[in-house]
């Protein structure tokens, strides 16, 4: 068969979704549509202005839906102080941010120092907050980073903070709290330093203590701090007069800088 205007077999022409509007037409020409494909031909195009359709009615029909694009995401970090001792805390606030105004994030945000990772849900303002970790003093900077994972990943893009956020964390600060017994009739001191820190970990290590009498080194020793940041020590064969100190100074480790205290023991 052969239409005006149309060059070729309808049987050989492919055309989507005519059928709808399409279908009397070739029911009257006595033409089959269980030929017909989903794809619009030029031969489609003429056979519908021959019949007298639009061109719409040989378009694809998955042509006029349109999937939304995820809206795009971008995730910073902010560290309130760049620079902390061990222990120390400061606030770090991690943002979402939309490039669609009025879009509101949610899902998860990873904040990640070091080998430390915190994660918590993206408030309703795109912000969160955390305290930065206890993590060991180094010279180095630890590169700080946050991860942003949206809930549903079709409504938002993920998105992760970039460049890193370079934090310091130096040694923190202690003190030697010192005190001494001189048991006279064991012919014998006992020394004892409380070490502490600025920020509230407990300090590990060594101390060392000097027993004077008379302002004249008489004995020294060194122990290790127990796990309450406490060393003690004894000096045995200490003559019954005199006047004694004791001077313990603790010899810091690798997150706490070392401290000096002294003790003299009354007459």
């Amino acid at each position: 068969m052969r239409l005006t205007g149309f060059s070729g077999s309808v049987d050989n022409f492919s055309a989507l979704c005519v059928v709808p509007p399409l279908s009397p037409y070739l029911k009257e020409l006595n033409v089959s549509t269980t030929r017909l494909t989903k794809r619009a031909s030029a031969g489609a195009f003429v056979l519908a202005a021959t019949l007298g359709l639009s061109s719409a009615a040989v378009l694809p029909a998955h042509s006029a839906v349109v999937a939304a694009a995820p809206v795009v995401t971008t995730t910073t970090v902010a560290v309130q102080s760049p620079t902390v001792a061990f222990g120390e805390t400061t606030k770090v606030t991690v943002s979402v941010d939309t490039a669609t105004p009025g879009a509101k994030p949610t899902g998860k945000v990873e904040l990640r120092v070091g080998d430390k990772v915190l994660t918590a849900d993206v408030s309703s303002s795109g912000k969160v907050d955390f305290d930065f970790p206890v993590v060991s003093a180094s010279t180095t900077p630890y590169a700080v980073t946050a991860k942003y994972t949206p809930t549903d990943a079709t409504a938002f893009t993920g998105s992760t903070s970039t460049p890193p956020v370079a934090v310091t964390v130096s040694k923190d600060e202690t003190t030697s709290t010192v005190t001494a017994r001189h048991k006279m009739r064991m012919n014998k001191v006992v020394g004892k330093n409380v070490v502490t820190s600025l920020h509230g970990q407990v300090p590990t290590g060594m101390a060392k203590f000097v027993l004077k009498r008379n302002g004249v080194k008489l004995a020294a020793t060194v122990v290790e701090l127990n796990a309450r940041g406490i060393a003690r020590a004894k000096f045995l064969d200490v003559p019954d007069k005199g006047v004694y100190k004791v001077i313990s100074k603790y010899r810091g480790s690798d997150n706490f800088l070392g401290s000096r205290g002294t003790f003299k023991i009354p007459s």
